[in-house]
């Protein structure tokens, strides 16, 4: 081997384009991306898991405490006072929502509410929630 071929060999640089570059960025970004749009779908719905089953433990609880004193509670706290309620269950999202609990007039019946964040899966509208006091619910669980 001449020493001009020698040199040749040593002058030659390997790496990536500025072309590769940019496509392998640009991949990675896209994946990326879709990544973050998945997750997030996979946080609300569950978050609204989380709420339907807060929603059926309560909903036991107070059955449970009818079965005893043959009316509905007033409030939930009285569920943990009387130890049906480990206690009253906060919502995982945490600031600006919260579970509405209104009692009939009868105390015979009860409505319990939430909000779901993923509106796909909600079985009652804003206007069947009116009576927990608040506009903000978009799901219910009600009395059998």
């Amino acid at each position: 081997m001449s020493k001009k071929e020698n040199m040749k060999k040593i002058n030659k640089k390997s790496g990536f384009t500025l072309f590769e570059l940019l496509v392998s960025i640009s991949i990675i970004a896209v994946l990326t991306a879709v990544a973050i749009v998945s997750f997030g779908g996979l946080n609300r719905k569950t978050r609204d898991a989380r709420r339907t089953s807060d929603l059926e433990k309560i909903r036991l609880s107070l059955e449970a405490a009818r079965q005893i004193g043959n009316t509905y509670p007033g409030d939930l706290t009285s569920l943990v006072g009387s130890s049906l309620l480990e206690r009253v269950p906060l919502d995982p999202k945490g600031v600006g929502y919260s579970y509405a609990y209104s009692v009939g007039t009868s105390n015979y019946t009860y409505v319990l509410c939430s909000y779901m964040e993923d509106t796909g899966s909600t079985t009652a509208n804003i206007t069947e929630c009116a009576s927990c006091g608040t506009n903000s619910c978009n799901y219910k669980v009600i009395n059998p």
